[in-house]
């Protein structure tokens, strides 16, 4: 009885060890603040296996020593990790920065103390706040202009919305492009320039949940392939195509 109980415990560790070897764990940080992040793209680029950053930063992924894991995302600049073993693994991940151009206003004189007042108008533009330009008694002087804060997203917001949209293209980008694509379809030149400009996915399918690049370039070059060849590698094939992106 004894023996079978340390065999069973034997067995059980063993097959605990070899479950634990075919996983990789652990947690990724933003790397000034060292916050937990949420929501990164953990990915294989060898097996292709994905999953994403809980609340607390964790993960876990199937993965096998000698892969190299990819973690993404479009707030912060890309890493991969070399697997030279399958050890709790601490991430860190620089955020993107986008630097604005500086605005230099010239030939214009601006009158001490001149600004704008604020009046709100019910019936004009679904009530949003109106900007009067005053001089410097406090007198209108010219035109309006909409603050939006009322009605719909600040500037502020609309340019943060813009900039993280641009760095998620361009993640794409990055992506789909000859030099990387070559990785995984038996075309080149023009007609690898057409598969690009038919197939690369808008946004919101390159970054869903779900979204799998081998399973995505699979059903979508098994289209392409239906495409006469003499039209697939013609100039012509994408005038009439329009950029998703």
């Amino acid at each position: 009885m004894i023996r079978q109980f340390l065999f069973f415990i034997l067995l059980s560790g063993l097959i605990t060890t070899a479950f634990a070897q075919d996983q990789l764990t652990g947690r990724v940080y933003e790397n000034q603040s060292k916050v937990f992040l949420q929501g990164i793209r953990v990915e294989d680029l060898k097996s292709r296996a994905m999953t994403m950053t809980g609340p607390d930063g964790s993960f876990t992924l199937k993965a096998a020593v000698g892969d190299v894991v990819c973690f993404t995302n479009s707030n912060y600049k890309p890493d991969t990790l070399y697997l030279a073993d399958l050890k709790y693994v601490q991430v860190f991940l620089d955020p993107k920065v986008t630097m604005l151009n500086e605005v230099t206003v010239t030939n214009q004189e601006i009158k001490k103390n001149a600004g704008f007042t604020t009046q709100k108008q019910p019936g004009l533009a679904g009530s949003q706040t109106v900007l009067y330009q005053t001089d410097e008694n406090g007198n209108p002087i010219g035109g309006l202009k909409m603050n939006i804060a009322d009605g719909g997203e600040t500037p502020k917001q609309h340019e943060a919305k813009v900039s993280r949209t641009e760095a998620q293209k361009d993640q794409i980008r990055k992506v789909f492009n000859a030099e990387n694509l070559k990785k995984y379809l038996p075309i080149t030149g023009q007609e690898m320039e057409n598969f690009i400009i038919l197939y690369t996915p808008d946004i919101n399918t390159y970054f869903a949940p779900t979204f799998n690049l081998v399973a995505y370039l699979n059903a979508n070059y098994e289209e392409f392939n239906k495409i006469p060849v003499d039209q697939r590698q013609s100039k012509s094939l994408t005038q009439l195509v329009p950029d998703k992106n």
